[in-house]
């Protein structure tokens, strides 16, 4: 991708496996495949079966199960249009881009009980390749953030990770634009994302 804020183009991540066809959006009973690096195996779950597993788990585990599982649930590949993904649709498609990958990661992690203002997504410029890039937060008790990234195992501290020059972080209700090194609230209707303002794609987050 190389259109303004962010129809997202990344290079490709780690091999999977996938058990399904179709491209529904929402959810769905259909399982799907994941290949699981401390077993070296290939699993397949239900999308019920993953969240009730990471529902059993304390946060930090949590958090690093699922960010493991979906990076492993599908490739990380570029696509042609502007279509964002949440979990269902990126797992049967088998492919998308990063922004799919941190809303499947917000869907699974909500589902299974983390609490909403503690998540956030968070679009930016990847100073490294350099294009624009997606990651899900977790904002932590002491005010940072966890990064989720679909291109590492690795669950990194936001300080840590001076290759991302964040652009602008939003969840379903609230979208803040980062300047003068702080986020500031604004106003989601004045933020275009790919081909849509943030105001139409916030209230979505869930549906994809």
């Amino acid at each position: 991708m190389r259109r303004p804020l962010l129809s997202f183009r990344r290079r490709r991540v780690l091999f999977a496996l996938l058990v399904a066809a179709g491209s529904s959006g929402g959810v769905s009973a259909q399982p799907f495949t994941y290949w699981d690096d401390p077993t070296a195996s290939a699993v397949t779950l239900s999308r019920a079966a993953f969240i009730a597993n990471a529902r059993r788990l304390d946060v930090d585990s949590r958090l690093v199960y699922v960010n493991r599982v979906v990076n492993n649930a599908a490739r990380q590949q570029e696509e042609t249009g502007d279509v964002w993904k949440g979990f269902t649709r990126l797992t049967e498609d088998d492919f998308g881009d990063c922004e799919d990958f941190a809303i499947a990661k917000y869907q699974i992690l909500l589902a299974a009980g983390t609490a909403s203002d503690r998540l956030d997504l968070l679009a930016a410029h990847d100073t490294l390749t350099p294009t624009y890039h997606a990651v899900l937060r977790y904002r932590r008790d002491d005010g940072g953030h966890w990064i989720l990234d679909n291109l590492t195992p690795m669950i990194l501290d936001a300080a840590d990770r001076t290759d991302l020059e964040p652009i602008v972080a939003f969840d379903r209700e609230h979208a803040e634009r980062y300047r003068d090194g702080a986020f500031h609230p604004v106003d989601p209707a004045r933020i275009v994302l790919g081909d849509q303002s943030l105001a139409e794609r916030m209230p979505k987050l869930l549906d994809y």
